[in-house]
């Protein structure tokens, strides 16, 4: 490959060489003579023209001498000019003579001459174009156009020849038709095998009869055109269909399409088309004017023909009937700005053909474009002038039968793809300590310009600040993602773009938030006044039930131990709950009580308490207080019968005998109530000090011995 290279880089330097060579040479070379002299007049009277190629087209200033002279003469005449060309006065020339003349350029380089020409004035007649060149429509021929002219003024009476050209308007070749075809001294001439309905262009040229120099020719006439007569069309409509969507009532409809012929096709203007659509069984018929017409959503079978003033085209049929194969395999291929879309047929049936449909997904609401294929063919490119770059497309394929259609399959394609105009915007769902849930809207396909392969999420901290950003990319094919590990009551900015192939797309919109106070921080402070509410409650029943207790300690020193003694309720006992109430049978009748007799007996098993011993040590330590005795002394008090039906034996006999621990018959009921509020031995022994006092607190005064 090197020496391939070397050998074409030294032919290229030499070629190179050679040519600059060659244009210096021509630099110092002689100037080119003059060329091509010509000398004409319009009209008999007129003076003659003549001009003349220049030397050369460089800026060195040149100087023309034109020489003429009569042949067969020594005199010779010279005007002198710096223009390729000079005007020779009527007056200086004679008729029927002929001339010679040259032309002689003289510049620094050198001094060239010009090959003589010889003219006869009357013979350098050079006419006018043809005058009112018109054409019309020929009368029993649809395909014909017959074009006529007028001569020129300066060839009145002269023989002249012409020559004709047309074409079809637009075309940027002609068609000629030669003078021989159209005769001496013609002023008309019919064009056949045209093209019915169509407009063309034509143009006329004249020159003397047997005149060989076509720089003696006029000049063409102006174009004019003429357009041939209407017929009736041909060929078959392209038709198609499109659904639509179930209206406020739920109704389908769907809309037939087809496109205008072609003017060859068309051959007339179209005023109308008729559509008759149903099914095989009932068939209606409507009219439009081009070029759809909305039908009944069960419409079956599709007919529709085009009329101009002459005839009509074929009926084109569209069935409808849904449920036959589909195209299987359907791929795509891009390449320089074309779709290449091929398919496979049914294995089990041959379609009659296929239906390629694409349409832009951008303008929703325009109608879709589509192209039949015959049913052998399975694939199609669809060029750069029919799909447009960056632009989504939906391309579907369809299979026509003889008993309906089948498919489609479709894809999205893009001929040429582009980075998308804008990113998706953002919502936020949730926002938490150390994070945040963002919701983002699908990307439109308007803004996408190709395939989206993936979302990019920015995000940055104390937006302002001099903290660089932070990039993830995630997929755009979600709608939602939790972003982790931020900071605790910071503030953050964040946006997303989307990629495609071609790259990053211009960013979204920006969104601001906050992210929530740290928890940790909150539980220490609600742990903090909870744990003081709880020592400060603890302080103070702590506080009220020592207090209590040293008040009550303190109290007894100074007021009746009475005060201080706590007295259990007997209403409260379950003697007294057990007792039955019965509401008397008569009013006023109340039921007397029923008197006991309690005699103490007394027993070898009976603990006599002496109280006059209270203040030995050494008894207290080994009996102790018996607050018992005091607390049944009181209760027993206080169940006297004081009223005057009530004995007085009782009285006397609890004074006059000694307490027993027991009574007679038995031991004392107690119930759980008074077993609840009975001293007991830690009160005794915190109320010690009540023994001194106690047998003055009874009444017993300075007795000693047992009771």
């Amino acid at each position: 490959m090197q020496v391939i290279h070397r050998i074409m880089r030294i032919v290229y330097e030499v070629l190179l060489f050679a040519a600059v060579l060659i244009q210096q040479g021509k630099q110092t070379d002689p100037l080119d003579p003059p060329q091509d002299l010509f000398c004409f007049r319009l009209d008999k009277n007129s003076a003659v023209n003549c001009t003349w190629s220049p030397s050369d087209f460089s800026q060195i200033p040149t100087n023309y001498s034109f020489y003429y002279r009569e042949k067969g003469s020594n005199d010779l005449l010279q005007k002198s000019t710096n223009v390729a060309s000079l005007m020779l006065e009527r007056k200086l020339l004679h008729a029927g003579i002929t001339y010679i003349a040259w032309v002689t350029a003289n510049t620094s380089k050198g001094k060239e001459s010009l090959a003589p020409l010889e003219f006869i004035i009357e013979d350098i007649v050079k006419p006018l174009p043809p005058v009112a060149v018109t054409g019309e429509p020929a009368q029993d021929d649809p395909k014909a156009i017959q074009i006529s002219w007028t001569k020129p003024t300066n060839f009145d009476s002269a023989s002249l020849q012409f020559e004709l050209q047309y074409r079809v308007a637009g075309d940027l070749d002609w068609t000629e038709i030669s003078h021989d075809e159209i005769g001496i001294d013609a002023t008309e001439y019919e064009l056949e095998d045209l093209q019915t309905f169509t407009l063309y262009e034509f143009r006329i040229q004249c020159g003397r009869q047997e005149e060989t120099n076509r720089r003696l020719w006029s000049e063409w006439s102006a174009v004019s055109s003429v357009r041939t007569s209407e017929d009736s069309p041909v060929g078959c409509l392209n038709v198609w269909f499109v659904r639509q969507l179930p209206d406020v009532e739920g109704r389908r409809s769907l809309t037939v399409l087809w496109k205008p012929l072609e003017q060859r096709q068309a051959r007339g203007i179209i005023k109308s088309y008729s559509v008759s659509h149903g099914d095989e069984g009932k068939m209606e018929m409507k009219t439009s004017s081009c070029c759809n017409i909305s039908l009944p959503g069960t419409t079956k079978l599709v007919t529709v023909t085009a009329h101009n003033s002459v005839g009509a085209t074929q009926p084109a049929k569209l069935n409808l009937v849904q449920g036959q194969p589909a195209p299987c395999n359907m791929t795509v291929h891009i390449s320089n700005r074309s779709i290449l879309v091929s398919w496979e047929p049914s294995a089990n049936t041959m379609p009659n053909g296929f239906v390629v449909e694409w349409n832009n997904m951008n303008l929703l609401e325009q109608t879709p474009d589509w192209k039949k294929i015959p049913g052998a063919n399975v694939c199609m490119t669809l060029i750069d002038a029919v799909l447009y770059p960056r632009i989504p497309y939906n391309v579907s394929v369809y299979a026509q039968y003889q008993g309906g259609l089948g498919g489609p399959v479709s894809t999205l394609v893009y001929t040429e793809e582009g980075v998308p105009l804008a990113g998706p915007e953002i919502s936020i769902f949730s926002i938490y300590q150390t994070g945040v849930t963002l919701l983002w809207k699908v990307l439109p396909l308007d803004q996408r310009q190709g395939f989206v392969l993936y979302c990019t999420l920015y995000y940055v901290k104390n937006p302002g600040g001099d903290t660089k950003y932070k990039a993830l990319n995630v997929s755009c094919e979600l709608n939602g993602f939790t972003l982790s590990d931020l900071e605790p009551e910071s503030t953050y900015k964040i946006w997303m773009t989307a990629s495609t192939i071609v790259g990053e797309g211009s960013r979204g919109p920006y969104l601001n938030f906050n992210t929530q106070a740290s928890q940790i921080v909150a539980w220490k402070i609600l742990v903090l006044v909870f744990g003081s509410i709880v020592i400060v409650v603890l302080c103070i029943l702590f506080c009220r039930c020592y207090s209590r207790q040293r008040i009550q300690s303190f109290s007894s020193f100074y007021l009746p131990q009475w005060c201080c003694q706590k007295i259990p309720d007997p209403g409260n006992s379950r003697v007294g709950h057990q007792q039955h109430h019965y509401a008397p049978d008569h009013p006023g009748m109340i039921e007397e009580p029923e008197v006991v007799e309690v005699e103490e007996i007394e027993t070898e098993d009976e603990v006599q308490v002496s109280l006059t011993n209270s203040n030995n040590p050494t008894l207290a330590g080994e009996r102790g207080p018996n607050t018992d005795n005091l607390y049944w002394t009181n209760l027993l008090s206080q169940n006297v019968d004081n009223s005057p039906k009530a004995p007085r034996c009782l009285d006397k006999r609890l004074v006059d005998q000694p307490i027993s621990t027991k009574l007679i018959g038995g031991a004392l009921f107690t119930s759980g109530y008074e077993r609840h509020f009975m001293p007991s031995e830690k009160d005794l022994l915190d109320n010690e000090w009540h023994l001194n006092d106690k047998e003055q607190w009874l009444g017993m005064g300075d007795t000693t011995g047992d009771f």
